[in-house]
């Protein structure tokens, strides 16, 4: 089960709509001055690693915050033209990394148009975006966040992951596959 704690003054319809749609949650009032942001946070259960920058746990979707990574299909080469399955590695990576911790701790930084809960997300501490960043198997999403560019940077000028050989963009390679 997904247990998250929401801090600040959330009308009674955002509440019903959390409640409803994120079993488990529960709402706690830390401040109730209007202008505080409100935090959703807690533990969460991963029940499956749909790539490598989503994962589900029970009927909550959530994509990873601040990275893209190589889609399922995705293939990408090594400079000696190799072909490899970067999406396939990308998400077997992730999955190696969240099985290192009972439960992840996540923290709801926005949401996507396809109503997925977007977190940023720990397991043991170890922060899963800025991980399969600096190991070259996702790239920083500079376009929603700042967060991994320069971690982004030193997994290219390393030649790790994806940046040993040629690969196209996560983002550009569905635009033009799907």
């Amino acid at each position: 089960m997904n247990r998250f704690t929401i801090t600040n003054r959330l009308s009674g319809f955002c509440v019903y709509v959390l409640l409803v749609c994120g079993a488990g949650l529960s709402v706690t009032h830390t401040s109730m001055a209007t202008d505080d942001p409100f935090d959703i946070s807690g533990t969460v259960t991963v029940t499956r690693v749909s790539d490598g920058d989503s994962l589900r746990s029970g009927a909550l979707r959530i994509r990873l915050f601040g990275i893209d990574a190589p889609e399922i299909k995705q293939i990408c080469h090594y400079d000696s033209s190799i072909k490899w399955p970067c999406g396939e590695t990308a998400r077997d990576r992730l999955r190696t990394l969240v099985k290192t911790a009972a439960h992840l701790q996540c923290r709801l930084r926005d949401t996507d148009r396809y109503g997925r809960l977007v977190m940023q997300c720990f397991a043991n501490d170890k922060d899963l975006g800025r991980t399969l960043v600096e190991e070259g198997m996702a790239v920083a999403y500079e376009r929603y966040a700042t967060d991994y560019i320069a971690v982004q940077a030193q997994a290219r000028d390393a030649g790790r992951g994806l940046w040993a050989g040629t690969f196209d963009m996560p983002e550009d390679w569905r635009k033009t596959n799907r």
